[in-house]
C-alpha cells in the first residue's frame, strides 16, 4: 500500500514539474528573439594578416623526433580596439600527429594564452597575432617549440614569444 503510494505521488510531481517546465520553454521564445535582434552587427575591422596566408597549413617535421606537427592560422571573431580602428585577432590551430598518423592531440592557440605566462601583459592586450612558426629543438626531448609573433597594429612593433609544449598540448613555459 505504501509503495503504490509512493508511486503515484513520484508519477503526480514529476508531471507537475513537466508541466512548469514546458510553459517555461513557451515563454523563452519570445525573449530570446528579442535578444537575438538586440545583438550588434560585427564591425568592419581590419587583419594584419594576407588572406592567401589564412587558413593555409605549414607542415613541420623534425628527423629526430617522431611527430610531424601542422599549424593552420585563422581569423578568430573577436578584435582589438585601437585608437586607430579595430583588427581582428588570429588563432593557430596546432596538430601533432604521430609517423604512423595517429593524433597525439589537436590545440587551438590564441594570443590571450600567453597572458597566463607573462609577467606584463600590456604589450598582448594591443596586439594582434600575426604568425606562429615551429622552432626545431635537434634533440631528443618531448617538448614542441612555438614561436608566437604578435604585432602592435598602430605602430607595428613585434613581439616574440617562445612557446615549449608538451606532447599532450599543454603550455608548459613561455619565454
Amino acid at each position: 500500500m505504501k509503495n503504490t503510494f509512493l508511486l503515484l505521488l513520484t508519477i503526480g510531481l514529476l508531471a507537475a514539474c513537466g508541466r512548469s517546465e514546458k510553459t517555461q520553454e513557451a515563454q523563452t521564445p519570445s525573449k530570446a528573439d528579442s535578444v537575438a535582434t538586440a545583438t550588434p552587427k560585427p564591425k568592419d575591422c581590419k587583419t594584419v594578416v594576407d588572406a592567401d596566408k589564412l587558413g593555409k597549413s605549414d607542415v613541420y617535421q623534425e628527423s629526430g623526433k617522431s611527430i610531424k606537427v601542422t599549424l593552420t592560422l585563422a581569423q578568430d571573431t573577436s578584435s582589438t580596439e585601437t585608437s586607430g580602428g579595430c583588427y581582428f585577432n588570429n588563432t593557430i590551430t596546432v596538430l601533432a600527429t604521430k609517423k604512423s598518423g595517429s593524433q597525439l592531440f589537436k590545440r587551438t592557440l590564441l594570443k590571450d594564452d600567453l597572458l597566463y605566462f607573462i609577467k606584463s601583459d600590456e604589450v598582448v592586450e594591443r596586439s594582434v597575432l600575426k604568425t606562429v612558426t615551429y622552432k626545431p629543438t635537434f634533440n631528443g626531448q618531448r617538448y614542441i617549440n612555438l614561436v608566437m609573433r604578435v604585432v602592435d597594429p598602430i605602430s607595428q612593433k613585434t613581439a616574440d614569444y617562445t612557446l615549449f609544449m608538451n606532447y599532450f598540448g599543454e603550455i608548459v613555459k613561455v619565454k
